[in-house]
């Protein structure tokens, strides 16, 4: 046993050990799949309601069907941002780029007609008929004015150094280093900046770089929050905006020799990853934030309270202009939107965070759960083995979903849940692999008396073969040979032949038997004894016996067809049913073995099956066999008998037929249930009415001729005066 339960341990654990050394060391498709996993957590997470404190003006469809194609001239951009400030806007952020200078195309020809100019005179002129002929210089001053506006910007990380048309970034109040300072490595190095003009860039409060990093599948989960410039460490827009809307709060960033070590806001830390990036919050998919027309600031139709102390991000969501991204909740989401989504986490103090130790806390739950489940599945198998993995799943699922919509600790789903589907495989394939001979016993064993189907079923179940059973509702069938004494004598000299005979009896009848699902008890020479509802439960075994023993009747017609063609007997059997508890289960000893059922339900089908003999009927079935049928069978009430042994009487039908064959029986029925209640109430003649009218359609009916006689005699010998209307049999 010690054996047996170390063999799935052991696998168990080498899977544990496996994939807890693949989460600390990092597998990167595994790792993407996890990433992807925040996702489906954010998704089942659904929608939150968006930050009020963040506004953003879009560049949208409408605005560019009323304004004209982008980019628009600077002087609109200065007045949306002028009634932006009228507005009391707390900060105005913008994502766009501005970098090329406006020339009125008129300079440029004016060339044409001067002479004698070289080019770098040319060149002076023309710098100062720009500075003042454009609409640039307006812009300027009214980022100056402003004194609350933070420029976008944009790096680029594969250009050579020094081309950037700005040398400007809004940089970290503190960056700390470890003596050795490898740390800051671990931050991405830019070599080019895509800036807005220096007069513009030297206009604006603060600025700040607006890229993103996608991740491999090409969404964007990610803000990296440090990106080394020269010898800077610059911010991102959304941090260069939250300067300017609480100055007080000191930014900081520290590294350690492994990377990023934290980054705060004054005394709140922003979770980080060691390269500094961290992981948006997504609040849901575009539109989540409020949007305003940028057109309708130009044309003032906004509620001046729409941007009163609001951080207002400028950006481009017009279909047009295509600046959208993949995320977790939209695959159009626009660019100015996953700003507005980074300012919402920071003002909410609402981060996923991915501790270091969490990995720590991963392959805790890793070996946990194949620790656990090596030893239940040890004892658990089949259909139950795999609910138990089922719900270990859910149960990570349920416990990690709260957990992330709770702490926003979004723990791994892909290795811990590898650990549970590989674990219960590999465990199974042993149980399959090591116990396929046990099994095969089994089945050997139960095939004798159930149908293949049945025995397979029972095979998994390798406990059934102990000593002992348990107590059941069940139903009993008990069928008997009449007059077998006398075939047997004819054959006496040919006892080849009354085998053969028996042979094919009890086939015939044991097929018909497994054709309705039944288990076959035992033979007792000439007797064939079927249980139903075990080993196997079946919530129908009254209406299956009684199908079966109607199936019985058709088929030992069909026998004694082929048997009078070879001058053989024919075979009148007689079959009795009863449902009740019973107690079924191996009866024997450990070397030999019997399935079966016993108690005192079982004797009563027995003592049914030779009632048969006294009502001249085919098939008796207790009154507990006919309810639970459930109206399946026609069925006609034969009487009420105390059985030798039994002191409370039974109420006992005969089988007629299948439900569908009700209107032929029906008559029958009537006439016989109606002469059975007026031989109850000694109303002899008129029972004797009753009786000989079924006699005459149905000359040879057993139950009819029995009682026809029964009332002639009360009608000449009345019974005594308690008598019940019961029959008591006095021999078995």
């Amino acid at each position: 046993m010690i054996a047996r339960l170390l063999s799935p341990l052991r696998i168990a654990m080498l899977l544990g050990l496996v994939l807890s050394v693949l989460r600390f060391v990092g597998c990167r498709p595994l790792e993407l799949l996890d990433v992807r996993a925040i996702d489906y957590r954010l998704l089942r997470r659904g929608p939150q309601a968006a930050s009020p404190e963040v506004v953003i003006v879009a560049i949208d469809d409408a605005s560019l069907e009323k304004l004209g194609r982008w980019p628009w001239s600077r002087a609109v951009i200065a007045h949306l941002l002028e009634r932006l400030v009228a507005a009391n806007a707390a900060v105005v952020g913008f994502d766009i780029i501005q970098s090329e200078a406006t020339v009125d195309t008129k300079i440029d020809t004016l060339r044409e007609r001067i002479e004698g100019v070289d080019d770098q005179t040319w060149a002076a002129v023309r710098h100062f008929l720009v500075q003042g002929t454009t609409e640039d210089a307006a812009l300027v001053d009214a980022v100056r004015t402003a004194n609350r506006t933070a420029l976008g910007y944009f790096f680029d990380f594969n250009v050579p150094p020094g081309q950037g048309n700005s040398s400007r970034v809004s940089a970290y109040n503190v960056v700390q280093n470890s003596r050795g300072g490898t740390g800051e490595k671990m931050v991405p190095l830019a070599s080019f900046a895509r800036a807005n003009l220096p007069d513009l860039t030297a206009a604006a409060r603060e600025v700040g770089y607006i890229n993103f990093l996608p991740d491999p599948d090409g969404s964007y989960r990610r803000l990296p929050l440090a990106i080394r410039y020269g010898d800077q460490v610059a911010l991102p827009l959304a941090l260069a905006m939250l300067r300017i809307y609480r100055p007080a709060l000191p930014l900081a960033i520290r590294f350690a020799d492994h990377g990023v070590d934290a980054v705060r806001i004054g005394s709140m830390e922003v979770p980080a990853a060691e390269d500094g990036q961290m992981l948006i919050n997504y609040r849901g998919p575009g539109r989540t934030f409020r949007h305003v027309s940028a057109v309708d600031v130009l044309e003032a139709t906004v509620p001046p309270e729409t941007f009163r102390g609001k951080l207002v991000l400028v950006g481009v969501t017009a279909t047009a202009l295509a600046d959208v991204r993949v995320t977790p909740f939209d695959g159009v989401f626009p660019g100015v939107e996953i700003h507005a989504s980074v300012l919402d986490n920071f003002l909410r103090n609402d981060f996923i965070v991915q501790p270091n130790w969490v990995v720590l806390v991963e392959i805790a739950v890793i070996l946990a759960a194949v620790l656990i489940l090596g030893v239940v599945l040890r004892y658990v198998r089949g259909v139950a083995g795999a609910a138990v993995a089922v719900a270990a799943v859910v149960a990570y699922l349920a416990g990690s979903q709260w957990l992330f919509v709770a702490q926003g600790l979004p723990l791994s789903l892909v290795y811990p849940l590898l650990a549970i589907g590989l674990t219960y495989v590999s465990i199974s394939l042993q149980h399959y692999v090591v116990e396929e001979r046990e099994k095969r016993k089994i089945r050997d064993a139960f095939g004798l008396y159930l149908t293949p189907y049945h025995a397979r079923l029972v095979s998994e179940n390798p406990d059934m073969l102990k000593l002992g059973g348990d107590t059941r509702e069940l139903t009993v069938l008990f069928s008997d040979i009449r007059g077998f004494t006398t075939i047997s004598e004819q054959f006496q000299h040919q006892p080849e032949v009354l085998v053969e005979l028996l042979n094919e009896f009890l086939g015939g009848m044991t097929d018909v038997i497994f054709d309705h699902d039944g288990t076959l008890d035992k033979y007792v020479g000439d007797e064939i004894m079927a249980v139903w509802g075990a080993p196997i439960p079946q919530a129908d075994h009254a209406a299956r016996a009684c199908r079966a023993a109607l199936g019985m009747v058709p088929r030992l017609r069909e026998l004694n067809e082929e048997w009078r063609q070879r001058g053989w007997p024919a075979l009148r059997i007689g079959i009795g049913l009863n449902t009740g508890a019973m107690v079924v289960g191996n009866m024997g000893s450990a070397r030999r073995l019997s399935y079966t059922v016993i108690g005192d339900n079982v004797n009563l089908g027995a003592r049914l099956e030779g009632l048969n003999k006294l009502y001249g009927s085919g098939i008796i079935a207790s009154e507990m066999t006919v309810q639970a049928a459930n109206g399946t069978v026609v069925a006609r009430e034969l009487d009420m008998v105390r059985v030798k042994g039994k002191r409370l009487p039974v109420r006992i039908y005969e089988l007629l037929g299948p439900a569908s064959e009700q209107e032929r029986w029906r008559l029958l029925v009537e006439r016989f249930g109606a002469g059975i209640c007026a031989y109850r109430q000694r109303r002899w003649a008129e029972a004797i009415e009753a009786f000989a009218a079924i006699l005459e359609a149905h000359p040879d009916d057993g139950p009819a001729q029995l009682y026809l006689q029964r009332c002639r005699d009360m009608q000449q010998s009345p019974p005594e005066p308690d008598w019940d209307g019961v029959t008591t049999m006095e021999v078995k």
